[in-house]
């Protein structure tokens, strides 16, 4: 193997190595970003679970206002 041969394989195994290191790191943000995304989905599935219930409530809660104030109304005309 001449000079030349041998400095162009050395140089490809440490680009070899390079890419290696390189694409491990990759992955390892490509996955932590992967697990980011899932957190936050399910955190916005929380938040519509929870959104929606305090809607059925703010509705209940509507409903027994006009209830009372139509009670206080029939009470108000009765006297």
């Amino acid at each position: 193997m001449t000079e030349l041969e041998r400095q162009l394989t050395e140089a490809l195994k440490r680009l070899s190595a390079q890419y290696e290191t390189e694409q491990r790191r990759h992955s390892g943000q490509v996955e932590a970003l992967r697990q980011r995304v899932e957190a936050l989905r399910q955190h916005v599935e929380r938040q519509s679970g929870e959104n929606e219930a305090l809607q059925r409530r703010i509705e209940w809660l509507d409903e027994q206002v006009t209830r009372l104030a139509e009670s206080y109304g029939t009470l108000a005309a009765t006297l």
